[in-house]
């Protein structure tokens, strides 16, 4: 578990640093009353950056310097779930936020073992129209419908 923590740690953070710098391209504010768009998200980001060192310092503390390297890094659940986002990021703009999160939700909770099919086909479609509706209502940032049905 050592070496994951610290693999894990790690890709955690050049992820939050890619992503921060897909935030740093607004050059004014897209509504009237000086809301700035991606405030949010770059909290959001820099939570995940710090979780990611905290976790990639885990694993350094437990291994004491020496990180066990015969556990896998990659097994099937993790090719897995990289390729359900890989296919997420490429239809989200043809299908929108809605199709695509809740089929990624589906999806990932199947890799990962889960098999109470209408369980969790009710908590995928829940959390995706909860997730909507805060960022419709609360932060008021439209998520995209998709090219498809618009």
């Amino acid at each position: 578990m050592k070496t994951k923590d610290i693999v894990c740690g790690l890709c955690i953070v050049g992820l939050s640093a890619l992503l921060y710098t897909q935030t740093t391209s607004s050059a004014e504010p897209v509504f009237a009353d000086e809301i700035d768009p991606m405030q949010y998200p770059r909290y959001l980001i820099y939570l995940l950056g710090i979780m990611g060192i905290a976790l990639a310092g885990k694993g350094l503390v437990a291994s004491g310097g020496n990180a066990n390297a015969d556990i896998p890094i990659f097994t099937r659940h993790t090719v897995g779930v990289m390729a359900v986002l890989v296919l997420y990021a490429a239809l989200f703009v043809t299908l929108g936020f809605f199709v695509t999160s809740v089929a990624t939700c589906f999806a990932i909770a199947l890799i990962m073992g889960y098999r109470k099919l209408p369980l969790l086909a009710g908590a995928s479609l829940l959390s995706i129209v909860l997730i909507w509706l805060m960022y419709l209502y609360i932060l008021r940032i439209p998520l995209p419908a998709g090219s498809l049905f618009g």
